[in-house]
């Protein structure tokens, strides 16, 4: 096309009289409209008994904070029902014990791995424990 040819001269610089086209790849929303906003906002009126004794279960079946945490509601091991897919990792998938005053009952226990978070992003101490906890949740043998 030339600068002066036909398909150019209806052309004008500058606002034109046309109605900006509607682009659907970037299309106009309300926020309130959306299904995440709509789900805060039913997650928002739940009751929170569930929560409260879920809370209480927990504390049950761990020991008490120590006296330097104020957030007297944590409880010293982790509890809870998630993750469901494949049930908490287990050291080699060995029952896990989840009153932690019962521990007394075993004659051995598998307390945890060390975990170094003073590295930056390199495999050893900082992602050796996540992976042998990652293999544990397969519900297969690993090989």
């Amino acid at each position: 096309m030339h600068r002066d040819s036909p398909e150019r001269r209806h052309r004008r610089a500058g606002l034109t009289d046309r109605q900006p086209r509607q682009r659907f790849h970037h299309p106009n929303f309300e926020i309130r409209d959306m299904q995440g906003w709509k789900s805060i906002e039913a997650e928002g009126k739940l009751p929170e008994d569930g929560w409260r004794k879920e809370q209480k279960w927990a504390l049950d079946m761990g020991l008490p904070g120590s006296d330097s945490i104020i957030d007297k509601s944590i409880p010293t091991f982790a509890r809870g029902e998630l993750p469901h897919f494949a049930g908490i990792n287990t050291f080699l998938k060995a029952p896990y014990i989840e009153n932690v005053r019962d521990v007394g009952r075993y004659d051995a226990a598998v307390m945890g791995i060390p975990f170094d978070s003073g590295t930056t992003y390199r495999p050893g101490t900082r992602f050796g424990p996540q992976g042998i906890r990652r293999i544990s949740a397969l519900y297969t043998p690993y090989n």
